[in-house]
């Protein structure tokens, strides 16, 4: 749907298709805009998707690239060898195949928490159709990180520390969040603990393989001699880290003064929903669940961007699983099924569309 969608924004005539140092950056990637690979690919190259296959074809070779994660564009650049180095095809098989499993593996999950097909299959509809959700399509570390995420959680819930260690380490080099699903595996060691299961070897491993992975990247970009994540944070994309909630209390005053723009009261309205369904975790779900969305959560809410302070977090709630879980069960009625599903699949259209357009969503 979302191929179709672009394709016909392009056979329209509406896609830009030139590049523009202050509109449309492409870094000195060349851009893919004629014929099928324009129409199908090309309109998802846009903002972080170019600096990946930047790092992907040349490595961190500016300070701004050191930001992100290496996981990612160095599976892009494995796939992208049999492909004549095609990595903006890379990234979309990357991308869309992580996307496929993560979709698998939370339907398992939900129903291995003892929600049953139903409310799996209705969770991961929610999952799919949440208005950022079109991420798992573009290239970005959405469906990729989602997908470790889901992994760890999995294992470490059935006992299988050693694979559940792994897939947090693998997590951990994707992108910062992947190192905050520790608490949450202390949580779940503690339960399995607390129900017999004795302390073993492969449980601090779990514990601390992301930990692991994350400071293996920041020494390496020190040995390198990059900036501070945290600098090049603040010089580049214009976020800095704050105390929680500070953003949205920012965004509120931006709203009194008449200044937010639609985005900004899209981006307030899914942190909201999501400190409520936040909640509803905590009632409903285990405790390793809370602890999980929890940390994200608020992790996320320190993030501030300027001008516009909530920026971004539309995007990153997609990674805060448990909320659709509970979601799910809320949808059990028709009509409040209805509701959620066609809402979210109105902002999945639009704001797929914008970025289509080149404009920014998160």
């Amino acid at each position: 749907m979302l191929s179709l969608l672009g394709a016909g924004f392009w056979i329209a005539g509406l896609v830009p298709l030139t590049a523009d140092g202050v509109l449309r950056p492409y870094f000195g990637v060349t851009p893919v805009t004629q014929g099928l690979a324009g129409a199908l690919l090309g309109v998802w190259q846009r903002f972080d998707v170019i600096h990946y296959i930047r790092i992907a074809a040349g490595g961190y070779s500016a300070p701004d690239l050191s930001a992100y994660f290496p996981l990612f564009p160095l599976l892009i650049r494995w796939i992208a060898a049999p492909l004549s180095d095609d990595f903006l095809l890379a990234a979309m098989l990357v991308s869309n195949g992580a996307a496929a499993l993560a979709l698998v593996a939370f339907y398992h999950l939900v129903k291995d928490e003892g929600g049953g097909a139903a409310l799996g299959r209705r969770a991961t509809l929610y999952m799919l159709f949440f208005p950022t959700a079109f991420f798992l399509l573009v290239p970005y570390t959405e469906s990729l990180a989602l997908l470790f995420s889901l992994l760890t959680f999995r294992l470490a819930r059935q006992g299988r520390w050693w694979s559940a260690g792994i897939a947090g380490l693998a997590g951990a080099l994707t992108r910062v969040h992947g190192v905050l699903v520790v608490p949450a595996l202390l949580v779940e060691a503690a339960y399995q603990r607390k129900k017999g299961t004795r302390i073993r070897p492969a449980m601090v491993f779990a514990g601390f393989a992301p930990v692991g992975g994350f400071l293996g990247f920041v020494a390496w970009r020190a040995s390198m001699g990059f900036p501070a994540l945290s600098t090049v944070q603040r010089s580049y994309w214009h976020r800095v880290t704050t105390l929680p909630f500070r953003p949205i209390a920012s965004t509120l005053g931006r709203l009194a003064a008449n200044q937010a723009s639609f985005l900004e009261l899209m981006d307030l309205a899914v942190v909201v929903l999501m400190l409520a369904l936040g909640v509803m975790v905590v009632k409903r779900l285990p405790l390793t669940y809370s602890a999980f969305f929890w940390v994200v959560m608020l992790f996320n809410l320190t993030q501030l961007r300027i001008p516009e302070p909530l920026s971004d977090q539309a995007r990153y709630a997609f990674g805060l699983f448990p909320a659709f879980m509970v979601l799910g069960q809320l949808g059990s009625h028709p009509r409040a099924n209805r509701l959620v599903t066609y809402s979210f699949f109105a902002g999945w259209i639009y704001l797929a569309g914008q970025f289509i357009l080149w404009g920014w969503v998160g």
